[in-house]
């Protein structure tokens, strides 16, 4: 064999080496970094315009919220924060109610609908003008027990009239509520 075909079999066989090694280090198992083992979370995700619905155990309607944003509290956590809430409960019945928030909070069980900021509640099945329209700066809406709470002071506002108190709860089926503490009335003709 003269020079040059020793040369070109061993570039070959240089080539075919580095081709093995190469395919063999591509096949062994390494390590995987630690940050490959863990979980990776879903991705908190954020809606705009969204309307959310629920049913109760009958099947009707007992909760729509529109609201101009919800977005998931944290990756996983399946609470949802909400920006703009303006919601009906129990819509299209003789016992529904309409609620409006700058904030809303719903816990991942969604028994609860916590609201905070400028929150209003008034009933919708009466058309008289003098119907009341309650003003707080937060409520509990505890869903499955069908009752608004809050310790925070109160007003309540019908035609002319106004009542102020410290703290109220209602029945939002049957349409009643109590007044907790130091309450002040307005009457006027």
């Amino acid at each position: 064999m003269t020079t040059s075909r020793w040369r070109q079999a061993a570039a070959l066989g240089g080539f075919g080496l580095l081709a093995a090694v190469t395919a063999w280090w591509g096949h062994r198992a390494e390590e995987a970094p630690a940050a490959a083992n863990q979980t990776l979370a879903a991705p908190a995700y954020s809606l705009r315009e969204a309307v959310l619905e629920e049913t109760g155990p009958d099947g009707k309607w007992r909760l729509r919220i529109e609201t101009d944003t919800a977005r998931e509290s944290s990756p996983g956590s399946r609470e949802i924060d909400l920006e703009g809430v303006r919601a009906l409960y129990h819509p299209g019945s003789p016992d529904a109610w309409r609620l409006q928030a700058r904030r809303g909070h719903l816990p991942a069980a969604g028994q609860r609908l916590l609201l905070s900021g400028n929150v209003q509640l008034h009933p919708l099945s009466s058309s008289d003008r003098a119907a009341p329209t309650i003003a707080t700066s937060s409520l509990s809406v505890d869903l499955s027990r069908e009752r608004a709470t809050t310790s925070a002071p109160v007003t309540i506002q019908f035609g002319q009239h106004a009542l102020e108190a410290k703290g109220l709860s209602a029945d939002m089926k049957a349409g009643t509520l109590r007044l907790e503490s130091a309450l002040h009335g307005t009457f006027q003709q």
